[in-house]
């Protein structure tokens, strides 16, 4: 077993636990906190764990959405603060050479040519949002705005992943991106 497999395996482990509180009251704003994590460690699967946990209580798919999309808003923010206050410098003390990485450069061309709908396309899809956050706090965006423009299109995004978790699952196997987040939280595509 690889390391890869170890940690992917202790991940799926820890969401199980987790899980298991899904009904408990303090369940929604505690996955809105790890999202907000997720803009720091990226290796929280926020998407899995949102899919699976409305599943397990579909009722309560609104106010799972709701909580993570605010959580993902409020990390962002974070970091973008982070970003602006300690500069460019401190990305590359926390990633370094992610200047160097193709999505970085992939990023920083499409937010110059197109600038916020770059943020919004981003928030709505399964992509790593980080990249966009910091190119858009580099070039002063202000906060409001950003937390406005990601909010929005989180909120879009997880509120479709917990309704087709909640009310139609064996839809999931057609959107794409969730392979490896619905593996993370143990979910198997090919038994929905």
């Amino acid at each position: 077993m690889g390391l890869s497999e170890k940690f992917h395996n202790r991940i799926q482990r820890y969401i199980k636990i987790l899980q298991k509180y899904a009904d408990r009251i303090w369940y929604p704003p505690l996955i809105g906190m790890l999202a907000a994590l997720d803009n720091f460690v990226i290796i929280i699967p926020n998407d899995g764990i949102l899919i699976s946990s409305s599943m397990l209580t579909p009722r309560r798919w609104f106010s799972l959405a709701l909580s993570v999309a605010i959580g993902s808003t409020v990390g962002a923010s974070i970091l973008a603060s982070f970003v602006e206050t300690q500069g460019f410098e401190w990305i590359l003390e926390m990633y370094p050479g992610i200047n160097e990485t193709k999505s970085w450069i992939w990023t920083a061309d499409f937010f110059e040519k197109y600038g916020m709908l770059l943020v919004f396309i981003v928030a709505i899809t399964p992509v790593m949002q980080q990249p966009s956050i910091i190119v858009a706090s580099l070039a002063e965006t202000p906060l409001f705005l950003l937390a406005a423009i990601v909010f929005s299109g989180r909120f879009i995004k997880f509120l479709l992943m917990a309704y087709v978790g909640s009310h139609a699952p064996r839809f999931l196997n057609k959107m794409w991106g969730l392979k490896g987040e619905l593996n993370d939280v143990g979910i198997n595509r090919d038994t929905l």
